[in-house]
């Protein structure tokens, strides 16, 4: 009885000191007003209206500003372009508390972005995670502020995590380290291998991933605080009839080598990729050659149950909007709400144009799909699909991310990278593999003719980068990597500046600071400097006349909750940070 006094009391006395600093801090607005440089000031508790002093009042598009909730679909608030907001190349500082549910079925989406895409310049603020390739991305919350004027950005050889294959692939983020998963090599015990990337060109073995006769690895991605990896036989369509490989597994990883069986979903040689949706875990699996395709649950221990079967090979899996996406058979894609699975069609119409889907993405809120045989992006908009073009002479698009600020897409037969500048202009950054002479067979050739076509297998966000991971088109059968060989490696793209904090923030309340100090990029979470960036030469001129976006930008409407939004045209210093985070960071107990 005494003890749940005392307790009452205590949080009476925190309650009441609460409410008192958020009332000095900002309740009537009176001492913010007064803060120096702040030029925006939005608490999102009731209205969206600007608390600074400055009338830069927001228009509220479908936020449920009671709550302060964000539907992830299409609430945010829009705040007019104005001259306050123009920092150039000076110091300034966002502060947010965020809030993310325990349980995910979206991407996470942006806080607050001043960008203009057209010009490429400006600022994100958003929290992103991790997506391998063919895989869905991953069920944690990355936050990442960045900044560019159209900068042309730097390559940079991050080096071959298995030096005796040609294929790279799944690059995924865990616990503030890069992971490749690799496939196919000549001798047996190079198969199958999870790679650590340790910084320069060097890569750290996280050991081979089960046991059994299976190539290799590209399926990645973290669910529930843990890396998955599926393991499957062949790349290509040699996929053997005479059973001399085994069946594709799901594997729990376990640090350092260690690697443990989860079971075996069905008897497929392809466990192609991987999804976290609304807490659970779910693979796609096929047989090349063979039909139907089946996506599998996880039910704990070493049980999967079947959840989706299709009349071809799904391919590939992205989470979007509250339901899961499959792409693949005929060229279609298939939504699955936890219950039933809709078929969307095809994204370009007809067989002829797309008759496989080999990536899914999202940027702007919108579901974009890469497609083979033509090179082909394509856009769910308000229920239709539009077509966005071929990217160059491509054949295939394997991979699409945002990054800092862009669209990203990666290809066939080149390797080559693609950005999407405006709605269907589509810019080559670069061609990985492009040796002098080579002009790649057509569709349709025999194997042999193909052997050389080249992948951008996986694009992910790592260290304020854009990471790019090499492979062959078919398989690596072939002759052993030469020192020159760029297929098998990773590389990283840097444009503007960026920093990221490649840990999982986590669900519930956070409060979040993003500043520029002159040439650095910092990130603050609960009041702790926790990622840190500096740029090379000048600070980047930020100024753009797009409307300032508060639950919105380049990846997409923001689920969670947004509030205490404040926005300054200078540096915050750490002792302002931390002292904001006791004050106002803790006061979460005052709404829920």
């Amino acid at each position: 009885m005494v003890q749940r006094k005392a307790r009452r009391m205590q949080a009476g006395a925190q309650w009441r000191a609460c409410i008192l600093a958020c009332a000095v801090l900002g309740g009537l607005g009176k001492v913010s007003a007064s803060a120096p440089g702040l030029v925006g000031y939005w608490k999102l508790q009731g209205d969206c209206r600007d608390y600074s002093g400055q009338d830069h009042h927001g228009t509220n598009n479908n936020v449920d500003l009671t709550t302060s909730t964000f539907d992830g679909r299409s609430g945010h608030v829009t705040v007019p372009d104005a001259p306050q907001f123009h920092f150039g190349s000076g110091d300034f500082s966002i502060s947010a508390q965020v809030s993310t549910d325990q349980e995910i079925d979206d991407a996470i989406g942006d806080i607050l972005t001043k960008f203009d895409p057209e010009q490429r310049r400006g600022f994100n603020f958003t929290i992103n995670a991790s997506a391998g390739g063919y895989n869905s991305q991953s069920n944690v919350r990355h936050p990442f502020f960045g900044v560019d004027n159209a900068s042309v950005g730097q390559w940079t050889d991050c080096g071959r995590p298995n030096a005796k294959t040609h294929i790279s692939d799944a690059l995924t983020v865990f616990e503030g380290d890069l992971y490749a998963g690799t496939t196919d090599a000549l001798d047996e015990a190079d198969w199958a291998h999870v790679y650590r990337f340790k910084g320069g060109q060097e890569w750290e073995d996280c050991g081979r991933v089960g046991k059994g006769r299976t190539r290799g690895v590209y399926s990645l991605v973290v669910h529930d605080d843990t890396l998955h990896a599926a393991t499957s036989a062949d790349h290509g369509p040699g996929e053997p009839k005479d059973k001399r490989f085994d069946y594709g597994r799901v594997y729990r990883y376990r640090g350092g080598r260690n690697w443990e069986d989860l079971g075996q979903p069905g008897e497929q040689y392809r466990m192609n990729c991987l999804a976290s949706f609304r807490g659970k875990l779910y693979v796609c699996g096929f047989n090349s050659g063979q039909v139907p395709g089946f996506c599998y649950v996880y039910q704990g221990g070493r049980r999967w149950d079947v959840c989706g079967e299709f009349d071809g090979r799904p391919h590939t899996m992205a989470v979007h909007d509250g339901r899961l996406y499959a792409a693949y058979p005929k060229g279609e894609v298939y939504a699955y709400d936890g219950q039933t699975w809709e078929n969307l069609g095809n994204p370009l119409g007809s067989f002829d144009e797309c008759n496989q889907i080999h990536s899914l993405g999202v940027h702007n809120g919108e579901l974009y799909i890469g497609s083979w045989p033509k090179g082909k992006v394509a856009v769910l908009r308000q229920g239709k699909w539009v077509d966005l073009g071929r990217l160059g002479d491509a054949t295939e698009i394997v991979a699409l991310t945002v990054y800092n600020g862009s669209f990203y897409a990666g290809s066939i037969p080149r390797a080559e990278v693609f950005r999407l500048d405006g709605d269907a202009k589509w810019t080559s950054i670069r061609r990985l593999f492009d040796p002098p002479g080579f002009e790649p067979a057509p569709v349709g050739r025999i194997v042999k003719a193909v052997q050389d076509w080249t992948r951008a297998s996986s694009l992910t966000g790592y260290q304020g980068k854009l990471f790019v991971s090499t492979a062959t088109c078919y398989r690596t059968m072939i002759d052993p990597p030469l020192p020159d060989e760029i297929r098998g490696k990773v590389y990283s793209f840097a444009t503007g500046a960026a920093v990221s904090y490649d840990r999982d923030l986590g669900p519930g309340w956070k409060h979040l600071v993003a500043s520029r100090v002159g040439r650095d990029l910092n990130l603050h979470i609960d009041g702790q400097l926790v990622a840190s960036s500096k740029t090379d030469g000048n600070p980047i001129d930020v100024s753009n006349e797009s409307p300032l976006q508060i639950g919105f930008g380049p990846q997409s409407h923001f689920h969670g909750k947004i509030r205490e939004v404040r926005l300054y045209n200078r540096a915050l210093d750490k002792d302002e940070i931390q002292s904001f985070y006791r004050e106002v960071g803790n006061c979460r107990v005052s709404t829920k």
